[in-house]
């Protein structure tokens, strides 16, 4: 009689692999069955069902990414936000009853922004888990990152500095608060008329190329991009520079959040090797936590009256910083009424550097434009990407559109392997940070920074020069798992 063999190492993965896949469900069903009595059942209605639907594929999707094999900051980063801005925040709200702006109520639509919200989710969880073809693993010399290019955008950075600092209140008031800096920018006549773009110039772009500044740099050390004393010598001058003009331009006290929330982002992305399941676990949780808890709390920084006002644990989802659902129901009134606007405030947003004395007709965010349809007194509010797709180019616009963001999202995100560091390494890690900021919208808010960022980078990569001071030998690729791993993943999807 033969005696059985002994398990092989892929009989035991596989059985590991099933085991954490069932704790998994089970914490998953937990973490909804919890949501649905405490948040759906005390106050039944149709949108609170849908709310703890898109919760539901959230947190499933946002597993799924987390142990897929690979890294994916850029779908992490996405599924994390959207899970406790606009999937956590409205259960509690619907509950409640308790929306962040006093208006009159418009119960009518709140089953409308749910459904938008929840197609876009699923639109782009469809086209981030279709198969893409592998990223090439070589980097040539015009798109490869190299000491020379990051003294040269950081060199940009400091001369932009020092040319602009005295025009837009000084180097004192970038360390007081947000208002104290408005008020400097209005003395400075940058704020009297309706046209926005010398400001943008003076004080948005100096602060972008900074970031980028970092990130380059940071870029260099992972990727060893660097030979010899002098070159390191450089590129450690080159960094301290670099963390100097982030320090002045993209710190929280007088900042936009996003700005420094991004920033700090992007150089954690930039250093922290996430090669190991324990620490992408970790990122995914730290995404949630950071979310849920600093985000509210980064009002500390803001000014003296969002410190007096500060609301901590459940009570701050009440608060305008989680205005996402609320935001999307004003939408689908706005639209009502004055229909879609087939991209007009997108193109204003991609056009953000053309003064409006050149285009009268110039749109303003959108999510301005909906706050006073809905006549808010204050109207620099957020407005979340599918609720601005959605008023841009109608229902079927969500769909297609998400699907397609979730395509590029993947691409992105398989860009990040390899070595040594190139341009789609730096597109990806700038997009994973900064896409928080132009998830929450509106986009004419947020493109001025963050598009002024991608630009520099782009051409700060493929036009810069200098000395490459690149590595004799450059560091082997970075671990990559099998071309199996992903298709093992316990909660795959396709």
């Amino acid at each position: 009689m033969r005696r059985p063999e002994a398990a092989g190492p892929t009989t035991t993965q596989s059985r590991r692999s099933r085991s954490v896949s069932a704790v998994a469900a089970a914490g998953w069903l937990a973490v909804i069955a919890v949501l649905a009595v405490t948040t759906v059942l005390p106050r039944p209605t149709v949108a609170g069902l849908l709310g703890l639907v898109v919760v539901a594929v959230c947190l499933a999707a946002l597993y799924r990414t987390t142990v897929s094999g690979s890294f994916t900051p850029v779908a992490v980063t996405f599924w994390a936000f959207v899970t406790v801005w606009v999937g956590f925040a409205p259960l509690l709200q619907l509950r409640d009853r308790r929306l962040p702006w006093p208006d009159l109520p418009l119960d009518q639509y709140h089953v409308s922004a749910q459904v938008i919200l929840l197609f876009a989710v699923v639109a782009f969880w469809v086209g981030n888990t279709r198969d893409l073809p592998a990223a090439r693993r070589t980097t040539s010399p015009r798109t490869g990152l190299t000491v020379g290019k990051a003294v040269l955008v950081t060199a940009a950075a400091a001369v932009l500095a020092v040319a602009c600092l005295p025009m837009t209140g000084g180097l004192a008031v970038r360390f007081t608060s947000r208002d104290d800096l408005q008020r400097a920018i209005a003395e400075a006549g940058l704020k009297s008329r309706q046209d926005l773009a010398l400001l943008g110039l003076l004080s948005t772009f100096p602060a972008a190329v900074s970031a980028v500044a970092l990130l380059l740099c940071l870029l260099c050390w992972r990727s060893g991009s660097h030979a010899g004393a002098k070159a390191r010598a450089v590129l450690l001058v080159t960094t301290g520079a670099a963390v100097a003009l982030n320090l002045i331009y993209n710190n929280p006290l007088s900042a936009n959040r996003f700005a420094s929330f991004g920033v700090l982002l992007a150089a954690g992305l930039a250093i922290v090797r996430f090669e190991r399941q324990r620490w992408r676990t970790l990122f995914s949780v730290g995404m949630l936590l950071g979310l849920a808890v600093i985000y509210p709390l980064a009002n500390l920084f803001r000014n003296q009256r969002s410190r007096g006002d500060l609301r901590v644990g459940l009570d701050a989802y009440y608060t305008w910083d989680f205005d996402g659902f609320q935001q999307t129901v004003n939408t689908v009134s706005y639209v009502g009424v004055h229909g879609h606007t087939w991209g007009h405030h997108l193109v204003s947003a991609l056009l953000f550097w053309v003064p409006r004395s050149w285009w009268e007709g110039k749109a303003i965010p959108a999510g301005n434009a909906v706050a006073a349809g809905r006549g808010y007194e204050f109207q620099n509010l957020a407005l979340p990407f599918w609720a601005e797709t959605y008023l841009e180019f109608s229902f079927i616009g969500v769909v297609v559109l998400f699907f397609f963001y979730g395509k590029v999202a993947r691409r992105l995100d398989r860009a990040l392997t390899g070595a040594p560091a190139g341009l789609g390494t730096a597109l990806t890690v700038m997009f994973a940070a900064f896409q928080v900021g132009l998830l929450r919208g509106p986009l004419g808010a947020q493109i001025p920074f963050v598009g002024a960022a991608f630009a520099v980078l782009v051409l700060g990569v493929v036009a810069g020069s200098g000395p490459p001071w690149r590595a004799t030998h450059p560091p082997a690729p970075e671990h990559e798992s099998s071309p199996t791993a992903e298709s093992t993943s316990p909660v795959e999807m396709r």
